[in-house]
């Protein structure tokens, strides 16, 4: 599942892959969007990644290099999402 991550930059998973994921690893970190479920920084074999919900619901994950990069990664969605909130009609590229 998460060998195709050091070739692409973010995978989709399906509803199984989310679960397993969920079940076998440590969550570091877990925030509510409110718009787009649950962002989370997991800890998977000694891996860290993001695992987050598009705006089209769809199960995205990413390999981040560090927890300090993570924090940050998950820090900007969450002020998109107050913008958002507020009106602002900008939009996430998930796949970047």
């Amino acid at each position: 599942m998460f060998q195709e991550l050091s070739e692409i930059s973010v995978k989709k998973l399906n509803p199984e892959e989310l679960k397993y994921l969920l079940e076998n690893s440590k969550i570091l970190r877990e925030e509510n969007t409110y718009l787009c479920d649950f962002i989370r920084i997991l800890e998977y074999n000694g891996n860290l990644f993001i695992q987050e919900t598009s705006d089209k619901n769809e199960i995205l994950i990413r390999k981040m290099n560090s927890l300090e990069s993570a924090e940050k990664f998950v820090q900007a969605r969450l002020e998109f999402y107050d913008r958002k909130w507020d009106g602002c009609g900008c939009k996430v590229d998930y796949y970047s």
